[in-house]
């Protein structure tokens, strides 16, 4: 760790002290300055120390910026009184151990902002919902609050858009008081691109140069039609049937169709279907027409038989089932599909139909549904603007375009290449050995990419976040206390404007200020100020020994 980052740190615990204010004074003024606090009057009698936090994290070459972030954090939740064991990993296994296992105390990771969670589902439903806290569940904190649940229930059976809001501004309030996840930021930030070689670049809300519409829009402006793209991991399946990590999902997406696509404006649009879903029954029945000119990848037709496997499958899914569990009964006529629901569901068009691709019949109907999460198609065969060509694991993937596409790419290659860290995949793009990179840089190389005449930068605003997770399961983590009082210790406003140089806003919510219908601006808010964290464990029970470590009060 370099002298400049030491006392960066510094600058930004010391600024959390004095609060928004003293957050304005100069680098010079308080690099030097510690927060030794002010601890409140705990128990009267200490019981056993509080647990050791287990806090995993990314590396500095996944995220430079979050590894600093998980650093000062951790350093403040010491300052408070807690022993803490910082792990920095890789991005795969702290998916498959914090998000897949659930084997965790603390984790920060991000949350992609996918067009499909534009809609308030997936935030609220999937992610808090105490349905959703098994492996595997979107739910990883194993959050469970029934008055919680009752509104996750009650959003998806409002098709009135106002009544449903006021559902979900009052879940992200209750979110907000009890904390199962510290929301930090909506990092939004720029994605730079080789303007020289690549044109029609089109940066969509939430994931900027990784969304669909950009991968099937760029364009190569020179004689051999591929377009190289970068990022700092590697894919790790393209099973559409595996609880895919965003960067998997953003690949999958260009071989598999669905009925439906998000587009750019956040709103599900027909894709495989001809037009608009026919809703009748007071939204209990949807009908909707699929085209009749789509092929699979190896020449076969997809006909609606294979749309209604599709959905029966996904009935079976051990991963994905809950997707399509509002669905009581399929029936098809000639190029129509009608699903029956066995209840009202507001979002079905963009969290169903918009989600669930669609598969070759002749290559997964005999494929057992507890080994769908494992199938391994040597081809990835499906219907969608890219086909699948090959891949080298840890090297790159590469997909060419398929040309019998209703709607083809304008590039005839597209590979992906999996940078160690950010830093590598910019010298790749500067040596011309990619086109763009899905990744922010840090500030420094921006500045860098802003004087090379062959490069540019595309901004983007974010619906994901970066967040700290926090296992309920757990003790501590099951006092609501203690997670408040860790919340108190994360700098989100100098993560935004120090840390991250202005990129991005601060966030107390699951839904992003950049979702404005359902974004609630009026939740809670945790600021760094460990004095006010100290005082929660305090009026808690808990207490400090001699040498500052919290204990359990001997009441607890």
């Amino acid at each position: 760790m370099s002298s400049g980052n030491h006392s960066r740190r510094k600058f930004i615990r010391a600024a959390g002290a004095a609060g928004a204010a003293g957050f304005a004074v100069s680098v010079a003024g308080c690099a030097d300055e510690t927060d030794e606090g002010t601890t409140p009057d705990g128990a009267d009698e200490l019981g056993e120390p509080v647990e050791s936090i287990q806090f995993l994290g990314p590396t500095a070459g996944v995220n430079a910026f979050r590894n600093e972030l998980a650093s000062v954090t951790a350093e403040n939740w010491e300052e408070i009184g807690f022993d803490v064991d910082l792990n920095e990993m890789e991005f795969g296994a702290q998916v498959d151990q914090a998000v897949v296992q659930q084997d965790f105390d603390a984790s920060l990771l991000g949350w992609g902002g996918t067009p499909e969670r534009i809609d308030p589902h997936t935030f609220i439903y999937d992610m808090h919902h105490s349905d959703n806290t098994g492996q595997g569940g979107r739910n990883t904190p194993g959050y469970s609050n029934p008055e919680y649940d009752d509104l996750a229930d009650l959003q998806v059976t409002q098709p009135d858009e106002n009544e449903r809001q006021e559902t979900v501004y009052e879940a992200q309030e209750i979110i907000a008081r009890e904390q199962p996840r510290t929301y930090i930021a909506n990092e939004g930030g720029v994605h730079p691109y080789a303007g020289s070689r690549v044109e029609n670049i089109d940066p969509t809300l939430g994931e900027g140069l990784n969304s669909f519409w950009n991968m099937i829009s760029v364009t190569p402006t020179d004689g051999d039609g591929t377009v190289t793209m970068g990022y700092p991991s590697e894919i790790i399946s393209l099973n559409p049937m595996q609880d895919l990590a965003t960067p998997d999902r953003q690949f999958v997406r260009l071989l598999y169709d669905q009925l439906f696509r998000i587009g750019p404006d956040g709103l599900p649009q027909p894709w495989l279907a001809t037009g608009e879903p026919v809703i009748e029954d007071d939204g209990m029945t949807y009908t909707v027409e699929i085209r009749d000119d789509v092929t699979f990848h190896d020449g076969e037709d997809l006909t609606i038989d294979d749309v209604e496997f599709t959905y029966e499958l996904y009935a079976d899914s051990p991963t994905y089932s809950g997707l399509v569990e509002v669905i009581d009964e399929i029936e098809t006529s000639g190029n129509e599909i009608t699903f029956r629901l066995g209840e009202p569901f507001a979002p079905f068009t963009a969290n169903v139909l918009g989600q669930v691709y669609v598969f070759p019949e002749h290559i997964w109907g005999d494929v057992d549904p507890e080994d769908l999460a494992d199938f391994e198609d040597p081809n990835w065969i499906g219907s969608g603007p890219f086909q699948f060509d090959d891949w080298e694991r840890q090297s790159e993937l590469q997909l060419s375009a398929f040309d019998d596409h209703f709607n083809p790419p304008n590039t005839d290659r597209f590979i992906r290449i999996p940078g160690a860290d950010v830093s590598q995949l910019i010298g790749d793009l500067e040596a011309g050995q990619i086109d763009f990179v899905g990744a922010v840089p840090q500030p420094a190389t921006l500045s860098r990419i802003e004087e090379d005449d062959d490069l540019d930068s595309a901004p983007f605003e974010d619906i994901g976040y970066v967040k700290i997770a926090y296992n309920l399961r757990r003790e501590p983590f099951d006092d609501v206390a203690i997670r408040r009082a860790l919340s108190y210790c994360v700098p989100k406003e100098e993560y935004v404007e120090f840390i991250r140089d202005g990129m991005g806003t601060v966030t107390d919510s699951t839904i992003s200020e950049h979702n404005e219908f359902w974004h609630n601006p009026d939740v809670e808010q945790f600021r760094l100020d460990l004095d006010a964290a100290r005082q929660e464990l305090a009026d808690a029970g808990y207490g400090w020994d001699d040498d500052g470590r919290l204990h359990y009060g001997a009441d607890q």
